[in-house]
């Protein structure tokens, strides 16, 4: 993966984390849908370049 991509679920996983203690509200529901959908984003972007 590219440093682009990590970043970016780093990103997610760290305003994920602030926004659960602020709303105290930690249901990863929303943090599994949106990192799936990055990670099917990814694959196929990453199929697109290769056509």
């Amino acid at each position: 993966m590219s440093k682009n991509i990590m970043l970016l679920i780093a990103g997610i996983l760290f305003a994920w984390l602030v926004f659960s203690i602020i709303t105290k509200n930690f249901d990863g529901d929303f943090l599994l849908i949106l990192l799936l959908g990055v990670f099917i984003g990814y694959g196929v972007g990453k199929k697109e370049q290769k056509d």
